[in-house]
């Protein structure tokens, strides 16, 4: 099973630290986050390649022109001297939102079917990612979805930094109706959250995809949800971070450091580490 995994975003909240760094190198006890990411997605999963969306050189401003492309090398070069133990490959990305990246490195590849897991190279979590896999097969296999959102419980009171799901049960399984992107506490549907990994039939949606530039979320998942052919996988998460901002970044760092949200293992592949 093929992985994609978005790390083109320019980090423009975090600066003036990803004037020097990008976003997805950001260290987090001493380990980028990317790599957190990646190795959470290969922790004993089902998946044999990954596949990177970067960034090129986008921008009207020569200066951001010049950083995005920066931005994009570095991450290839850290890449180009890490050995995960499977295939990982970084691709240019037009940088057109969410859909607009996994369709491009959908083409880029020629992949046309299969089962893909895309995830944001910026969102840091644990869960059991094989578990995810069985569920969505199952719901395939009994309900007909074509993708599967991680879904986690957040805090009632933070409910409105979170796209929140609108759900109902069909026997034992979640079926999204809806996403309600960052609803008042009262006006909250449920408090199951989206948690950034998704699971995606491409023969399915492939055709789907738009050709504007817009989120994926926007676009082809609420098309899925009216079909009833969007499923969610709630999970507790120990700890689920979106590094986007100095502050949430300062909050990850002290974190990791105290040892309450704890790094993937190292496999024996590595090199360098």
């Amino acid at each position: 099973m093929k992985a994609i995994i978005l790390a083109a975003g320019k980090g423009t909240r975090l600066r003036p630290l990803t004037y020097g760094v990008p976003k997805p190198l950001l260290p987090l006890k001493g380990r980028p986050m990317l790599d957190w990411v990646i190795r959470s997605i290969l922790t004993g999963s089902k998946i044999d390649e990954v596949f990177v969306g970067i960034s090129g050189t986008s921008g009207k401003d020569l200066h951001e022109r010049i950083l995005s492309h920066t931005h994009g090398i570095c991450i290839d070069s850290y890449l180009k001297n890490m050995d995960y133990g499977v295939p990982v490959t970084t691709i240019t990305t037009p940088q057109r939102e969410t859909a607009g990246d996994i369709l491009h490195i959908l083409q880029e590849n020629n992949i046309k079917s299969g089962t893909v897991l895309v995830a944001y190279g910026d969102n840091l979590t644990s869960f059991n990612l094989d578990g995810m896999i069985d569920y969505h097969k199952m719901c395939r296999e009994r309900l007909g979805v074509s993708a599967t959102v991680l879904l986690f419980e957040a805090p009632e009171n933070e409910v409105d930094r979170f796209g929140i799901a609108d759900v109902e049960k069909s026997n034992e399984f979640t079926l999204i109706k809806s996403f309600v992107e960052k609803p008042r506490k009262e006006d909250a549907p449920s408090n199951l959250a989206n948690g950034g990994y998704y699971i995606l039939e491409i023969e399915d949606i492939f055709d789907m995809f738009p050709r504007e530039k817009i989120k994926v979320e926007q676009s082809i998942f609420p098309e899925l949800a009216r079909k009833g052919r969007l499923a969610g996988f709630v999970s507790k998460l120990p700890f689920w971070l979106d590094i986007s901002t100095i502050e949430a970044y300062e909050e990850a760092s002290k974190m990791a450091h105290e040892g309450m949200i704890i790094p993937p293992p190292i496999n024996n592949n590595d090199n360098g580490d």
